[in-house]
């Protein structure tokens, strides 16, 4: 299990929070998934699963502010071998830079990226799939300034935070956990610095070590690579293309060093297609993008790689019945207080 998924070490910061877990082993059962998984650091856990736990948590309790809320209760333990490289980094930059090419290892589908830009540096964690959930926005922005400020001793407040979406959980405790300016509804989720930042030394700085666990998370993501099917290799590249670059089977069987009629081959081997692929892949993301309000029903085609907005439309209709405007605002009216 490799593509779509995520580390279930993501999990253990709200079980910190929450005081019942009964209703999210409800969920992890009716997967097919056993209990036991949650106590494996090395196990991962289907993205789609993760999102309905998280949902239900915040059903139960009420808490929107969730995210925030496990995001302050996040341990070195929840981030593995990645912490310790981090923490042995000699300066800011050189831990940015870890973990920007080991989140992988967390979730396959989010890229951080450093930006320097004037007097700023922006630690921007872009998603490949867009996130729903408001609590998993604050859940990213959070661990990063508790890591920054907690563990790596960064002594001064962002300059800014930014949350994809458009209205905030709980002021009163974005205010409290950033002590900044929140802008919302921005492209992704990021924390803002000044400039300084980067040449903060690392007071636990151990080129020895930092060499000898980024050997470790090397071997990691090498294993990550190895136990995804082509199916899951076929799927993490679409996700990275798609909406930029061309997804036809050349394209893709290119990426691979495999010829279109070898890659047809191996995934009905795997019992599946490249088409279906696609298809399910194109599925998933329309119910994410549709579920944002801010992204325009013309863009979602767009990013899907879709020739025509009407071309869209008759995807989404087989896909649910409805088109996406009705599917939006079905959402909107499901969401509105009663």
């Amino acid at each position: 299990m490799a593509a779509g998924t995520v580390s279930v070490r993501m999990l253990w910061p709200f079980m910190r929070v929450l005081r019942g877990f009964g209703l999210q082993l409800e969920i992890l059962r009716g997967a097919g998934l056993d209990e036991s998984v949650l106590s494996d650091a090395d196990a991962r856990i289907p993205r789609e699963i993760l999102g309905r736990m998280l949902w239900a948590s915040i059903q139960s309790t009420g808490d929107v502010a969730l995210g925030v809320h496990a995001g302050e209760r996040a341990e070195s333990s929840d981030f593995g071998v990645m912490d310790h490289a981090v923490r042995a980094s000699p300066d800011m930059r050189r831990a940015l830079a870890c973990i920007a090419r080991y989140t992988r290892l967390q979730d396959d589908a989010v890229e951080p990226r450093i930006i320097e830009q004037g007097d700023g540096v922006t630690f921007e964690m872009r998603s490949s799939i867009p996130t729903v959930l408001r609590a998993t926005n604050d859940f990213q922005v959070t661990c990063a300034v508790t890591n920054f400020h907690r563990r790596l001793r960064w002594p001064e407040p962002p300059l800014e935070v930014h949350l994809r979406h458009d209205s905030p959980t709980n002021v009163e405790e974005y205010e409290r956990v950033f002590r900044a300016p929140v802008r919302l509804g921005m492209p992704h989720n990021a924390v803002v610095y000044g400039r300084g930042l980067l040449a903060w030394p690392i007071a636990t700085a151990n080129p020895d070590v930092c060499s000898a666990f980024g050997q470790r998370l090397e071997a990691e993501l090498r294993e990550l690579d190895r136990v995804e099917t082509i199916a899951q290799r076929v799927r993490r590249l679409l996700l990275e293309r798609m909406g930029r670059d061309g997804i036809g089977i050349a394209d893709i069987g290119g990426e691979l060093h495999m010829s279109p009629a070898t890659l047809r081959r191996r995934l009905v081997d795997e019992g599946t297609t490249y088409r279906s692929i696609v298809d399910e892949l194109r599925r998933e993301l329309a119910l994410r993008y549709v579920a944002e309000p801010r992204v325009a029903i013309g863009e979602v085609a767009f990013l899907l790689g879709f020739s025509t907005q009407s071309a869209f439309g008759t995807a989404f209709r087989r896909w649910t019945g409805s088109s996406p405007l009705e599917h939006r605002l079905r959402l909107k009216a499901a969401r509105a207080p009663h």
